[in-house]
């Protein structure tokens, strides 16, 4: 009897009753909270990986918010010019146009330069004169240099140095070559008097390069005309004690004196 009631039962129910048995029963209802646990930890583990990559990506644009933009300023310029009033210097029987410029360093120096004359012509001058310690002084051949840049011009050759005598002692010369679109023949010179803070430098040329006669006494004609430096008043009245009679006036004269070519 067993059997045959056995006998009418069909795969499904078979299927049922297995599936019934209480082992069965426990995994049925265990596997369902197993993958709702691990699908949650997965979950929680995502979430956790992209809020530290958040973080981590979101900190050097919050840095970058935090610092200001620092402003981009230039450095103020060393030296400034100054108004054009009445020359300082002046040069003893200089023909032709002389120009003159100063300008003050941010120190407290000022510099007056005394241009002679344009490059090329036969008689070209060109001499600034300093006032207090401006910059660290180079190499003659470096402030040379310098110089020349500032008026447009490169030095092609500076020759070697020597000393020539003038009013306010030895002067540093040396033969000196310009150029530009063409090239000129100079004299370079240049001075300092470290007790009164007083320097000088520049350069005269011609359709040759002047002597050193030419040079001393192209120097010499410089005078002070005005300022109140007490100092530097002390150094030109020393200067003009120890002018000698080579650079009188008719010899000033012949080292500026503008000469023509001599025809063919």
């Amino acid at each position: 009897m067993p059997r045959a009631v056995y006998a009418e039962w069909d795969e499904e129910d078979v299927a049922d009753w297995v599936d019934e048995r209480p082992s069965r029963r426990l995994r049925r209802k265990r596997l369902p909270w197993f993958r709702i646990v691990l699908m949650s930890s997965c979950s929680i583990a995502g979430l956790v990986y992209f809020a530290l990559e958040r973080e981590q990506n979101g900190r050097p644009a919050e840095r970058a918010k935090a610092v200001p933009t620092a402003a981009l300023l230039a450095p103020a310029p060393s030296w400034t010019p100054l108004p054009a009033s009445g020359p300082v210097y002046s040069l003893a029987n200089a023909p032709g146009q002389m120009t003159s410029e100063a300008r003050q360093h941010a120190d407290g120096a000022r510099e007056d330069s005394l241009i002679l004359g344009r490059f090329g012509d036969f008689r070209y001058a060109q001499l600034a004169l300093t006032q207090g310690n401006a910059e660290t002084a180079g190499s003659f051949y470096i402030d040379i240099v310098r110089r020349a840049a500032r008026s447009g011009l490169a030095v092609a050759h500076l020759g070697q140095g020597r000393m020539i005598a003038t009013k306010f002692g030895p002067v540093e010369a040396a033969p000196l070559t310009l150029s530009a679109r063409t090239e000129q023949a100079c004299q370079a010179f240049r001075f300092t008097d470290e007790d009164s803070a007083f320097a000088f430098q520049g350069w005269l040329c011609g359709s040759v390069a002047p002597d050193d006669a030419q040079v001393a006494c192209f120097i010499d004609g410089l005078t002070l005309t005005g300022g109140s430096n007490p100092s530097l008043k002390a150094v030109f009245v020393r200067a003009e004690r120890n002018r000698t009679e080579a650079c009188g006036p008719a010899a000033r004269t012949a080292s500026v004196a503008v000469k023509p070519p001599a025809r063919p």
